[in-house]
């Protein structure tokens, strides 16, 4: 039998050290993630808060060492489905700049980095080099991450138009009501709603619940008819309108943590569907850790709340794997809400609180630059796993016992906000 040892002495003898952050650097060194992801289909790669420029840099070192030594082909981000086409089409040599087709592809704000900028050139230098074997791009989050079902309905208008004329009248209902809440800006379009009547919110609820259950009762027929991806395709863009009138409705009574859960449905769900609709391809899911986690999150009341990741393990078991990222010290990024609801850039650098003996940051090691720790390996000896109940959120600790949670967990030494957050 193994011998015990405590988790800080484990990840300092069997952590994975990385020299770089580089996306350029020698892949060589990440060759012991093989062993953390296994024949897994879905690698999720976490972060503890947005818009931390070491933490996309990680990102990108180990998406690309999962292209090329691991056949991974779709790079999947907490961003809209319904709004990514034209990032999809530039990755494999479309028109436009990365600046424009991110800004329009990837919502609030979490694309405009120099750190995606570069990833995502190097992805569409790949497909230029690769096209026997190039990497799809698709947003995994409802339409506009918190926004209006507006942009969903309007893409699937055409096909509904096509198939089933009759679905033109529930259509123009959602869309009537769509239309008065509906703004640019995400939050901007939650303030809005709640400014919608009950009668209009009953309308869009029942007109949205209407059209998916008429698309569902056309779905064998449009299959016959040689039509199933292009009816797929069309039904989860109305999912995706559906959740994010679920999503309004929750937020009015039960606050944005529960009501955000209809997000990591549809995260999952998403993809779910792409693994359906290519059944040899292989997923990086770049998310926030909260929506990457295998267990339930807890919510002040006490209630347990279901993330992408949980619904992704229920399904795919050990073809889901989920690596966490955090950071020893430093600086991260916060949410700035009167930035957001102004239309500014929504995150602000802030300084980050030092590791406390219940967290999982204080068991690595901080004079390495960064360590991965695969805690499926570390499990098996180490004796204090559940001495370390919480890992940070942002610039505070939150409940989350990571051994639970996550399948291997990355710390950064020291991490900064994007270039963005320090220059407000």
């Amino acid at each position: 039998m193994a011998q015990s040892v405590s988790l800080t002495e484990w990840i300092r003898e069997h952590g994975l050290v990385l020299s770089s952050l580089d996306l350029d650097a020698p892949v060589e060194e990440l060759e012991p993630v093989l062993g953390m992801v296994g024949d897994a289909r879905v690698v999720a790669i976490g972060e503890s808060s947005h818009h931390v420029r070491e933490f996309f840099q990680l990102r990108h070192r180990l998406l690309r060492f999962l292209v090329e030594r691991c056949g991974f082909t779709v790079y999947a981000l907490e961003a809209p489905f319904t709004e990514g086409r034209a990032l999809a089409d530039w990755l494999h040599g479309g028109p436009g700049a990365v600046e424009t087709v991110t800004a329009a592809g990837i919502a609030l704000s979490l694309g405009d980095a120099p750190e995606v900028y570069e990833a995502l050139a190097w992805l569409r230098s790949h497909n230029q080099r690769r096209p026997d074997s190039p990497v799809r791009y698709a947003g995994a989050d409802v339409p506009g991450s918190l926004g209006s079902p507006l942009p969903a309905l309007e893409e699937v208008s055409t096909y509904l138009r096509d198939i089933d004329s009759d679905a033109l009248v529930p259509l123009g209902r959602a869309r009537a009501v769509a239309e008065k809440f509906h703004q640019d800006l995400p939050f901007a379009t939650m303030m809005a709603y709640s400014a919608v009547s009950e009668p209009d919110r009953e309308t869009l609820t029942a007109a949205l619940s209407e059209l998916l259950a008429r698309m569902e009762r056309l779905a064998s027929r449009q299959r016959s008819l040689g039509r199933a991806a292009r009816h797929v395709l069309a039904t989860h863009h109305l999912r995706g309108a559906w959740y994010i009138d679920q999503l309004h409705r929750a937020q009015l009574t039960e606050g944005i943590e529960v009501a955000s859960t209809f997000r990591d449905l549809y995260m999952a769900e998403t993809v779910l569907r792409l693994l359906a609709e290519t059944p040899g391809s292989r997923i990086v899911l770049a998310a926030h850790n909260w929506h990457i986690q295998r267990a339930p999150a807890k919510h002040v009341s006490g209630a347990d709340l279901f993330p992408a990741g949980y619904h992704l393990a229920a399904a795919l078991g050990d073809d889901y794997r989920a690596i966490g990222v955090t950071a020893g010290h430093g600086h991260t990024a916060v949410s700035d809400v009167e930035a957001l609801a102004q239309g500014a850039f929504p995150f602000r650098e802030a300084p980050l609180p030092p590791p406390e003996d219940d967290t999982l940051e204080a068991a690595f090691p901080l004079d390495r630059m960064c360590t991965i720790a695969d805690l499926r390996a570390a499990s098996v000896t180490v004796a204090d796993a559940a001495a370390y109940r919480r890992m940070r959120m942002a610039d505070y600790f939150l409940d989350q016992p990571a051994f639970h949670a996550y399948d291997a967990v990355a710390l950064v030494s020291e991490t900064h906000g994007s270039a963005r957050t320090r220059c407000q």
